[in-house]
């Protein structure tokens, strides 16, 4: 049992210490495993337990204008976050099959470095989504789909951000930051003006392009397991393009279940 624990944690030190970027060892959350990892087992303490349990006795809470203020904030913070990645990589000299991370100390590799911890950061701030369907008594909304998504691509973020913060995998980043743009812009017209709720054909093809962008994020990845000499772990892309696919199902099924009976 000792050497089971002696293999462990040295494969924990060698992994989160060893194969870590340095660059970002001072930034917020960044240090150290544990701070993703303890956001996470709060958030889901919260959302799945004590939330539930301080709501179950008491009416819903008005959120109105606060949800309006966040989902504005998130328009803004995606368009930043997609601009961000266009000029500096996608739109100007990254290649799409296969791009390796920079990990020198030059303006350019800081500045990605910089997009994609402010991505991190709008990931941490999506956690709120889940935390306003609580206190609203939304618990439907609540699902595994929705807990397992955020929590995931949190966690999935972090993790690119220590080890690979540029290259192939920041493209999640830029086509999910433009699905956003489009997502937190139709909650925010039917928070407003709540008759558009009504135009079910909003919501249909909003998690049509959350379902598009899965898939092009998997099919993404894979070419990274197939091109010879390539600079980018096909660890790392293998995962995604399965992670993706995965959540590609997922909302799917979702999508089946959600529209497919209504036009029936």
């Amino acid at each position: 049992m000792a050497a089971i624990i002696n293999a462990a944690y040295n494969a924990y030190r060698h992994i989160f210490y060893d194969l870590r970027d340095t660059r970002s060892d001072d930034w917020f959350l960044m240090n150290s495993v544990w701070a993703p990892l303890s956001i996470i087992a709060f958030y889901l303490y919260f959302v799945l337990s004590v939330g539930p349990r301080l709501m179950k006795n008491r009416p819903p809470m008005k959120l109105d204008t606060v949800i309006k203020i966040y989902n504005i904030t998130q328009v803004i913070l995606c368009i930043y976050i997609t601009e961000r990645s266009l000029t500096l990589g996608w739109a100007r000299k990254y290649r799409w099959f296969c791009e390796p991370v920079d990990y020198s100390n030059t303006l350019d590799a800081y500045l990605v470095m910089k997009a994609v911890y402010s991505y991190l950061l709008v990931k941490l701030f999506d956690l709120l989504d889940t935390v306003f369907f609580v206190l609203r008594k939304k618990d439907k909304q609540v699902s595994f789909l929705h807990v397992y998504h955020h929590a995931g691509i949190f966690f999935g973020t972090w993790i690119i951000m220590k080890f690979l913060p540029g290259g192939h995998g920041t493209f999640l980043g830029t086509i999910n930051s433009i699905v956003h743009v489009v997502m937190y812009t139709y909650y925010f017209v039917t928070n407003t003006w709540p008759e558009h709720k009504n135009n079910i054909w909003w919501k249909k093809y909003v998690t049509q392009l959350q379902m598009a962008q899965f898939l092009l994020v998997a099919l993404h990845a894979a070419p990274v397991l197939f091109i010879k000499n390539c600079n980018y772990p096909r660890t790392i892309a293998g995962l995604m393009a399965f992670q993706y696919s995965f959540m590609f199902l997922l909302f799917w099924d979702f999508y089946k279940k959600a529209y497919r009976k209504k036009t029936e």
